[in-house]
């Protein structure tokens, strides 16, 4: 039974395979799975959990091999002043990371090939995504459909809230118990959802708030049944964002907001008093909703904040910015790609591999990456994000189409809160990061489709009278 359950994956890829989809549904079809992954470590396939995790990335490379190898459409991207210093970054990086996965203190390169694909195995979604969608309209629906998964998901977040921590509900991958130290309030757990650990739930619920709330300010393309759908979804992540006892969620999410709002209001100031007044009600309607529904979850939040808990935010974010060097390492030393990653001690124990030289602790992403590739290596890596980061901004200033406009604020908003969290070692947001970079090359390719679509029917209009 054992060996079926292993070899379920494969069969699956292969069915995959040899089936007519196209790289377009394939890489859609992956944005839904990493919704569902959790589920299928936790419930539908526990014995299968490692591989489970695994298959999104097998499915993600037949994608890429049926786009850069089978597909006959034009590659080519839209070029900005960024692009040159992306990609340079980005090459010098992948050099250094190879090189860096042979390190000998790994104890095997088997760790370190694995390590390498947590850094580059998304990045191609960054090339693809601008020719995933052929409109702005499909863009839009496509996202506007991908929130609609918020609903199911919310709502077993909140049985699992309901539940005790001995329920089905709230098992750990692989069938296993929920750990102890999940636990929050009184006898209460951390909900992870159809996720397999909080952690992942809710860098999943910050960036489909980003999300969320370009839809909110653009109501105006909504029919009155989508604007209810969409102040349902709101309702719903909230609720579960006290549910999940993260004080980074809220932080995460407040920070979106404010800075959303602030910056759209020196764009358009008389636009967001609107929206301010549009809001007033259904706000004032969600507070009483869910002080009042939802008042165990906001009792359990409140337990786990105070000033010291604050200060130790403050401290880890300080931490996290800080470089450490490593000792006994010089400047191009290191201890190799994916000598922090978790799966290291998998494969380890599945292959029998050498132990290699044990790394210093570290929880911070910057750090891991220290350790992983060196001070040089961090040097490229962040370069390239820092580069991302200030294209990302470049292409929400010259964007002029307002819900592009504001996918391209989201999404830089969202990489400045992932700049020093975690993304790398992170499995949900590693895909979303890349996704997100596609914007860069994605939103001004739909601009210029829709101008011109505007131009050519202006053109028939004027022919028309003529």
């Amino acid at each position: 039974m054992n060996i079926i359950f292993l070899a379920l994956p494969f069969l699956i890829i292969i069915l995959i395979a040899i089936s007519s989809i196209s790289w377009q549904q394939l890489v859609k079809g992956v944005l839904f799975l990493i919704i569902l992954d959790g589920a299928l470590r936790k419930w539908i396939l526990p014995q299968a959990s490692n591989l489970m995790y695994l298959l999104k990335d097998f499915i993600l490379v037949l994608a890429y091999i049926k786009y850069f190898l089978l597909s006959n459409r034009p590659k080519t991207l839209i070029k900005n002043n960024y692009t040159g210093i992306i990609h340079g970054f980005l090459a010098l990086a992948s050099v250094w990371l190879f090189f860096q996965s042979f390190n000998p203190d790994l104890g095997s390169p088997i760790i370190g090939i694995f390590g390498l694909s947590r850094y580059l195995l998304y990045v191609p979604l960054m090339w693809m995504l601008p020719n995933l969608f052929d409109s702005e309209e499909e863009l839009y629906k496509f996202l506007r459909n991908y929130l609609l998964c918020l609903i199911p998901v919310c709502i077993l977040g909140i049985a699992q809230f309901s539940s005790p921590a001995s329920s089905l509900l709230n098992v750990a991958p692989g069938g296993e118990e929920a750990s102890e130290s999940l636990g929050f309030g009184e006898g209460k757990l951390r909900i992870s959802s159809v996720f397999a650990f909080p952690n992942i739930y809710t860098s999943y619920l910050v960036l489909n708030f980003a999300f969320l709330i370009t839809y909110l300010t653009n109501q105006d393309r909504n029919s009155q049944k989508w604007r209810l759908i969409i102040l349902l979804e709101l309702l719903l992540m909230v609720a579960n964002f006290f549910m999940t006892g993260s004080r980074g969620v809220i932080g995460y999410s407040v920070f979106i907001l404010l800075f959303y709002l602030l910056i759209k209001s020196f764009d358009n100031l008389s636009k967001m008093i609107n929206f301010f007044k549009k809001m007033a009600i259904p706000a004032v309607l969600g507070v009483v909703i869910l002080s009042h529904y939802f008042a165990p979850a906001l009792e359990a939040f409140s337990s786990r904040g105070s000033v010291v808990d604050a200060a130790k935010g403050d401290a880890r974010i300080a931490y996290s910015l800080s470089i450490h060097t490593l000792p006994g390492k010089f400047i191009l030393d290191s201890y190799g790609t994916g000598a922090t990653q978790s799966a290291r001690q998998t494969f380890q124990r599945l292959f029998d591999l050498p132990k290699g030289l044990p790394t210093p602790p570290a929880e911070a992403e910057t750090h891991r990456v220290t350790i992983e590739i060196g001070i040089f290596g961090f040097i490229l890596w962040y370069g390239m994000r820092i580069a991302l980061l200030i294209a990302t901004w470049s292409a929400y200033r010259k964007l002029t189409r307002p819900f592009l406009k504001d996918l391209a604020l989201v999404s830089f908003l969202i990489h400045v809160l992932w700049f020093i969290g975690q993304v790398v070692v992170h499995p949900l947001a590693v895909v979303y990061y890349w996704f997100l970079n596609g914007f860069i090359f994605l939103l001004p390719k739909l601009e210029a489709i829709e101008n011109n679509r505007q131009r050519q029917q202006m053109i028939l209009n004027y022919q028309r009278k003529t």
